[in-house]
């Protein structure tokens, strides 16, 4: 087998109208899912509620369902349900990745609040704080400070699980590709471009992340 990467080089303005639409489509399901996500997480913690229950009733549905086949469900399924009802592709692969996304969100705003002591917003109030002081002040910087390292694991997986946007025709950057092997018979030299292209993204992304931690828990380290 002869690599000849002029193919990729002849094909670069494809490949990167089509990751800037892979980057859109991360972009709006991210988005879309930490809105959702945020907003499931609190509904959950609300005590003996109904809409606790179905809170949490969402958070395990879309838990279970596979990315892949909440998207083909979506696409292919749901106009046949809601007669008239046409979801243009892209649209469908932010609300499915989005949808998805929003369920590991939510568990993770709850664990945070949960990791959150009573006692220090008890203290709060013992301080003459209001209730919405000891949120601002002190659970929400707890929380975020607990919770955005695994929420920027669970961005980075949906920016690779944009790739699957593909199977409803929509032309992010793995269906672009499939369209150029199709006609060059080269794929080889295309998906080690589409790989590489991964690669320079998110390797530097989780170089930054764990740089961020590492400087966090020196901090923390020196406090103490």
């Amino acid at each position: 087998m002869d690599w000849n990467f002029s193919v990729v080089w002849n094909h670069l303005l494809p490949l990167y109208f089509a990751f800037l639409t892979t980057v859109w489509i991360s972009i709006g399901s991210i988005t879309l899912g930490t809105a959702i996500g945020l907003i499931l997480g609190v509904l959950s913690l609300i005590s003996f509620s109904f809409i606790s229950w179905l809170a949490r009733l969402f958070i395990e549905l879309f838990l279970a369902l596979p990315t892949l086949v909440l998207l083909v469900w979506l696409y292919y399924s749901l106009p046949l349900i809601i007669p008239g009802f046409i979801i243009e592709g892209q649209s469908c692969a932010i609300l499915g990745l989005g949808l998805s996304l929003s369920a590991f969100v939510a568990e993770i705003i709850r664990g945070g609040i949960n990791s959150v002591p009573s006692g220090e917003i008890e203290v709060a109030y013992c301080t003459g704080m209001s209730r919405i002081q000891a949120i601002r002040y002190i659970l929400i910087p707890q929380v975020f400070r607990k919770s955005w390292p695994p929420l920027m694991g669970q961005y980075i997986t949906t920016y690779k699980f944009s790739t699957l946007a593909s199977v409803i025709a929509v032309p992010e950057i793995l269906h672009t590709a499939n369209s150029i092997i199709a006609q060059t018979y080269r794929p080889l030299e295309i998906y080690s471009a589409v790989a590489v292209i991964f690669i320079i993204t998110i390797i530097p992304l989780n170089i930054l992340l764990r740089r961020i931690q590492r400087v966090k828990q020196l901090g923390g380290i020196e406090k103490i």
